[in-house]
């Protein structure tokens, strides 16, 4: 019986440590990747011989990168209860160590603050002060521009409607009417995204949803813009 016990927990131990080691490593390569990308996150580390000390020093330490990244709006105070809520973590042990990567994408600061978009002060020339609701493009909309790449952003679409996140997507020359949909808008020499456009609000008018002005499909050469229309 003891023999039996013992081949038991031989046989877990052999088949369990391959996939520890396997999702360590998966970890450690998404910390670098995160590490890498500079244009997209933000992100800091700690490392403690607790893992909950651990977690909030690294929050602590991505505070003063995402007031920096503010740096020049009025009234955002960011508390470390918002960045524990908001961001994402990753652990890592280093022997008796653990350490901590906070992260968070740039591109969800403005929602990490409670904020739908950034606020500016400018002065005009009587003297008075005017806010400026300064546009900030939604998730999708940045997640579509940060990867770019026409093919990357294909497999991306695939991935999506997989998911349930958007129902279809195709070329233009594929529809007769496609008004009611939403675009995104490649250069076909440098294979990158140039914008996003919304669903027609006025015959001809879209939104550009990078910047939240008025736009057309007229506005870009057809000779030289590559076209895919997607509905969530």
């Amino acid at each position: 019986m003891k023999k039996k016990l013992l081949f038991n927990l031989v046989f877990f131990v052999a088949i369990s440590l391959p996939a520890i080691a396997q999702s360590r490593t998966s970890v450690i390569q998404r910390v670098n990747e995160i590490k890498s990308n500079n244009e997209i996150y933000l992100w800091d580390q700690f490392t403690h011989t607790d893992v909950d000390t651990a977690k909030v020093g690294a929050a602590k330490r991505l505070i003063l990168h995402i007031e920096s990244f503010l740096e020049g709006q009025d009234d955002v105070q960011v508390t470390v209860e918002q960045v524990l809520g908001k961001a994402g973590f990753y652990n890592i042990d280093r022997g008796n160590l653990k350490q901590c990567l906070a992260y968070i994408k740039k591109s969800d600061v403005a929602t990490l603050v409670g904020k739908q978009s950034y606020v500016s002060v400018t002065e005009t020339e009587s003297g008075n002060r005017e806010i400026e609701q300064a546009f900030v493009p939604d998730a999708f909309t940045m997640r579509i521009k940060e990867t770019n790449d026409f093919m990357s952003v294909y497999k991306l679409l695939k991935s999506f409607q997989a998911q349930g996140e958007i129902l279809q997507f195709g070329k233009l020359k594929d529809v007769e009417d496609y008004s009611s949909f939403d675009l995104i808008l490649f250069n076909m020499v440098t294979q990158e995204v140039i914008t996003l456009l919304s669903q027609e609000v006025s015959p001809g008018i879209r939104k550009n949803m990078l910047n939240g002005k008025d736009d057309s499909l007229r506005n870009y050469d057809k000779a030289t813009t590559a076209v895919i229309w997607y509905v969530k």
